[in-house]
Parts: C-alpha cells; structure tokens; sequence
C-alpha cells in the first residue's frame, strides 16, 4: 500500500508539471495564508507558498486542545521565519496553578527553493521545532501547484508528519497533501490529507489519535490585512483561526508629496553673481526642506552644502534634494556639486556629480547606469583641505541641534512560574541635544501606566538580568540620561566614550573602536563596559560592586538583501566568555527585524543558567510608517523567551555602527536610484 502511495504521489507531481492541466500565471499569493501553527499551509499541513518578503504576520488558532500562537516574517525573498507557542489545555505545565497549561515554544523556517514557473510547480524545503525541547518537530518537502482558482499541494515529511513510505535513504517518510479553492475573491474552500499520528507524540495531548486524517475548512479575508478561518479536524474537533498581517517595507499611510524645488534660476556665471548672497539664498532653501547644521560654501568652481538629514530615513533621497537645491541655484560655469553628510555636526559621507549629468538624470536624459559612472561617492576628507579657497562661505549657526518626542512602551515577561504572561505598559518621553561636535546629551525618562510583572523565581546572588523583572514595577524614573562622544580617528575609524546611566538597570562608562573596511562593508572593532548597578526602586542611585564587558565585534553588510551580521566574541557582564551573533535586515521604510543567539561557557553557573543560550527577536518600527510626512524616528521592541543572565550586556544608546553605517559608501551606493526621488 505505501509504494502505491508513493507512485500515485510522483505521478501527480509530473502531472503538474508537464502542463496537461489549465495553468495560470502565479504567485504564492492568494494562496500563502497561514496554517494552524503559523506557517504557511493549509490547517495541519504546509504548502509551497512562503509569507512575502518584509510581510509581518501574527495569528491565533485552536483546535482542542491544542491553541496557537504564532508570528511569521518574510525575512527576504522565498525565506519564511517563524515562531509559535503552543498551548496544551487539557494537560498541566508543572510548574503551578498560577502557570496554567503545559506551554511550548517553537522556531520554524522555510525557504521556496524554486518559485511556481510556467512548467514547474513552487518547490519548498522546511525544518518546523527545530531548536529547544522539539515536542513538536517535522521536516519536509512541498510542491504547489496553482490552476486558478485551485492550489494543489502535495509532499514528504519526517518526523512529525512521519508515515509508511520508505525510501533508499530515510524510512518512515510521511505524505501530505491537500487543496485550496478560492470560490470567490476573500473566500476559499481547503481539504487536506494530514498524516500526524497524535497518539506518537511526545507529549500525548490525544492519545486516541485522530479519527480521521482528512481536514476540511473555510478561509476568509474580510480586510486585506486579516484573515479568519473555521475547520473541522481529526475528524471530532470544530477549529477557529485569525491571522492580522502588515507589510514593513511599506508606509500604511500615503506620504505627502514633496514641494517642487522650482525655483528663479539664475544661471549667469560666478564673475557675475555675487557669491556671499549665494551661497546665503542656498542655505536658506536647505534649511527649509527640513535640514540642520547647514552651511554652505564656494570657491567660484564648485558648490559645496554640509548638512545633517534629519528628515528623511533615506540618505540617498536627501542627497537628491540638497542636490536639486544646489542645481537651480548653481551658475553655468560650475563644475562640481558636492553635498557632505554630517552626523553629531561630524563630516562622514561626500557626495559629487557634475551639474549636466545630474541635471540629465533627474530629467530622465541619462539613465543610472551613466550617472553611477560619473557620480563621486567617498568618506569625507578626514582633515579639511588646507589649500582650498572659499570665496564665500556662510556662517556658522549658533546654538544646538535637538530631538524630542515620546516613546509608546510595551514590555513583555514570558514564562515564568507565577503566570506565563506578563506585562508593563507606559510612556518615555525623551530628549537629545547635539552640544559640540560628536557630543550627545541624552535623557529618556520612564513613565509606566500599568505593570503586572513579578515572578516567583529567586535570583541568584550575582544576577546580572535574571531580576530584571524586580527593575519593571510602576515606578517613574530615568531609564536614561548620559553623554555621548564620538571622535573620528581617521577617515573610517571612529571612537565611542559614553557616560551615565545607560538603562533602567546599569549605570557607568563604555568605549568603543570600531574601523570600517573598503566600502564599508565590512567593520571590526572593540568595545568594553565598567558599570555598577542601579538600585532597585531607586531614582539614581547605584550599588557599591563594579561589573564589566570586554568584547570585540565584526559586522559585515550583505547590501542586495539590506541584511546586517554582527559576531561578538569576548567576556559578558556575568564572567561568561563565547560568542553571540545577530541579523538584521532593513526595508525601504526604514523598519528592521531581526534576532540574535549565543553560545558561551555557562560551566560556572549553578542555576537555570546553566547551559542556557540566550536567544530573542527584535523589531525596529519607523514612525515613518504611520504619518504622512518623513520623519528617522524608529522605536525597538524585542520579544525574548527568557530573562537569563547569559551573554548579557548593558544596553547601549547608539554605537558606532548605528551612527556610521548607513553614511559609508557602499550603503549609499546600493540604492543610489532613490536620488530622484
């Protein structure tokens, strides 16, 4: 019987892709909704289909007694990542009556091998549980297949989705199947062929097994962000799901348009303006766009704008308007247009065109490829060049540069014996001040509203953030005020010296050198930390001992997928030494997601420390996404399973790869065609 399964399989496959059926040119969409546990599939099964690239996706499911929890991100193109927690309500989670239901949590990914082609159906491989206790593991292939308006899916599985077939290489291989029938736009009908033995788990929350592995459900999307569905599974259990999803890479809000930089061009020569009121008039327009610490010079040749962008999340798009600026303003005999990028009023990125050909790419005339052959961008010249003459130069502003505004806050306590899930809500309002060149001043205070956070652990004596839940009460203080300096070095090395209080925990002093490579790509460098920390429901006050980091990192820019990696190597705040390695990828709005994993030598600790590796998911959202004007302001929230004190660090503000790296050449380069816009 299984060998006609798996000849009925294979042929159903060359079926599909020898093109005897009616196909339609596809996508993954409509088809790629999600699955009870939050992947893309059908209820119990997966499909072929991946989330889109910079999609977010959040559900819940539940078919008892199983309940899920679960969030997806399409972390670039055909790579699915996602995470769940899985609820088991008719068994206990052995750790109180205030923890409730056996609790488990779970990473999954897949990728889309080969995307659905005229002849070929999409093809994905998948690793579901994949780290941790695995109650719940599968790996498996998939293929899907879309004659409009049906998406047919069939495939092999392990583990979990285990079954009769054998092959040459792995016995016990599973076969799954099912379709999706989209009725009409919003509404689809789904079947599928599931083949999980429950009764084989590992923690039998039905031992009876299923009744029937044939699943039957309905899908709607009322909204084009949410998604509801209603099944019936096992043959004994009605199940509910509801998925909300948003795309990162792209504002929920349409931006204003910006005004016309049309301007009364006067294109006469230098010998025939006058510089000084030039250079003056340029100034002005920059400043109004929105920019600060301007100025504005010439040597009778060429028209040089500093600036910092304080505007607009993409550099490049700030570099098209300064330059449009110096255009309409520029006289005919100008030979260069150069705009420098300033942060904390440092110089670090220039960028140079000659008027005509940028004055042929924005009016269409030449294409990027021609204006990427003649278009200069370099760091900043480290020393200003003695020998250079300024006709005319503007005067220096008075006064600082400042930000303020206020932070939503949501914090999140998962799993702790005292309740699974806990919770503080509030505001920090902060401010930060340019005060001299490469000096910050930064203060963030902390206003919670509500907070239902404790735990019923005791920390050990020398916990570094394992009572960081004693820290999240309601009380009102500074989570931070401190100075930050920034030298640069060299033409791409920089220092870091901060000094107050970092967080709501560490107060104290850190460095930092950090040197770029090439383009910028590439950046090695060192960082330490000597901190003490703050005493519990204190306002600033700090404890006697001293704790410190000494750590070396190495980033490397992947730029086609605006994807970051940082290693870090060296000693953490509790005394482990070993690595921890973050990635980061960036859409267009400006949003981030990201994680983070470590491993170091936990042999010393003699508690729940012991042998943990300390892992977590953060995203950075752009308030860009939600106005219609422009704005850099990003918010971070990260979401990690536990608070241990392996691999822990004091928070830090800003380093010198947040200040520097979107201002070295090869990140402006990766997207110069956003200087049009």
């Amino acid at each position: 019987m299984s060998r006609k399964l798996l000849v009925t399989f294979v042929s159903l496959v060359i079926l599909l892709q020898t093109g005897f059926l009616p196909l339609a040119t596809a996508s993954d969409r409509p088809f790629n909704n999600p699955a009870n546990w939050g992947g893309t599939g059908l209820m119990e099964i997966p499909t072929a289909r991946v989330i889109d690239d910079g999609v977010v996706r959040f559900g819940f499911s539940q078919a008892l007694p199983f309940r899920w929890y679960s969030g997806a991100a399409g972390i670039f193109p055909g790579m699915e990542f996602g995470g769940r927690l899985t609820e088991l309500t008719n068994i206990e989670g052995g750790l109180g009556s205030d923890y409730g239901n056996l609790k488990d949590k779970a990473f999954d990914i897949k990728y889309q091998i080969f995307p659905e082609s005229k002849y070929f159906p999409a093809f994905a491989l998948g690793i579901n549980d994949f780290h941790g206790t695995r109650l719940f593991p599968s790996e498996y292939i998939a293929f899907s297949r879309q004659v409009f308006p049906f998406d047919i899916t069939f495939g092999l599985g392990t583990k979990r989705f285990k079954g009769t077939v054998t092959s040459p290489v792995i016995n016990d291989i599973g076969l799954f199947g099912g379709i999706e029938w989209k009725i009409f736009n919003g509404v689809s009908l789904m079947a599928e062929y599931n083949p999980i033995e429950y009764e084989n788990d590992k923690i039998k929350s039905v031992p009876e097994g299923s009744k029937s592995p044939f699943n039957v459900g309905l899908r709607i999307s009322s909204l084009p962000t949410v998604g509801i569905g209603i099944s019936y599974q096992r043959g004994t259990t009605i199940g509910f799901s509801c998925d909300l999803q948003f795309e990162l890479g792209k504002p929920l809000i349409p931006k204003k348009a910006d005004p016309r930089l049309w301007y009364p061009v006067d294109r006469r020569n230098f010998d025939e303006r006058d510089s000084q009121e030039m250079v003056e008039t340029i100034k002005k327009a920059i400043r109004e766009v929105g920019f600060q610490s301007v100025s504005v010079y010439t040597d009778n040749r060429s028209l040089v704008a500093e600036f910092e962008n304080t505007r607009y999340p993409s550099n490049q798009k700030a570099a098209g308007r300064v330059l449009r600026i110096l255009l309409f303003h520029s006289p005919k005999d100008t030979q260069t247009l150069s705009v420098i990028f300033k942060r904390r009023q440092i110089p670090f990125l220039k960028v140079s065109v000659e008027p005509d050909y940028f004055e042929g790419y924005i009016f269409q005339k030449i294409s990027e490829d021609d204006l990427f052959e003649h278009i200069k961008v370099e760091t900043a010249p480290f020393q200003n060049d003695k020998t250079e003459t300024r006709i005319a130069v503007t005067p220096d502003e008075k006064g600082f540069d400042y930000d303020f505004g206020i932070k939503p806050d949501f914090e999140n306590y998962l799993n702790d014996p005292s309740g699974f899930y806990k919770f503080r809500l509030g505001i920090k309002p902060y401010v930060t001040a340019t005060l001299w060149k490469g000096g910050v001043a930064s203060a963030r205070f902390d206003l919670p509203f509500y907070s239902n956070i404790s735990s019923s652990n005791i920390p050990p004596k020398d916990a570094v953030r394992s009572d960081s839940w004693e820290y999240s009460g309601d009380n009102y203080t500074f989570d931070r005020l401190l100075l930050d300096q920034t030298f640069r070095l060299s033409d791409k090395t920089f220092g870091r010296v901060s000094a107050g209080y970092f967080e709501r925990m560490y107060a104290g002093i850190g460095s930092e050198i950090l040197t770029f490579i090439g383009d910028g790509n590439f950046a090695i460098g060192i960082e330490g930390d000597l901190v003490k920390k703050r005493k519990k429901e204190s306002f600033l006050n700090v404890e006697d001992s001293y704790k410190h980091t000494l750590l070396g990192n190495l980033y490397y820019q992947c730029q086609p997928l605006d994807l970051t990696f940082q290693v870090q190597y060296g000693r953490f705040l509790a005394g482990d030494i070993g690595w921890k390695v973050m990635a980061t990828r960036e859409y267009d709005t400006g949003a981030e997601i990201g994680f983070w994993y470590s491993a170091t030598d936990t042999d010393d600790f003699y508690d729940f420390n012991r042998g943990y590796n300390d892992k977590g998911f953060f995203v950075s959202i752009p308030l860009n996404m939600f106005t219609d004007y422009e704005t850099r302001t990003k918010y971070r929230y990260s979401i990690s399973p536990w608070t241990r004190d392996v691999a822990a660090q004091p928070d830090h503000w800003q380093n010198i790869f947040d200040i520097v790296s979107d201002l070295m050449p090869g990140s402006f380069k990766s997207d110069i065609k956003k200087l049009k816009e």
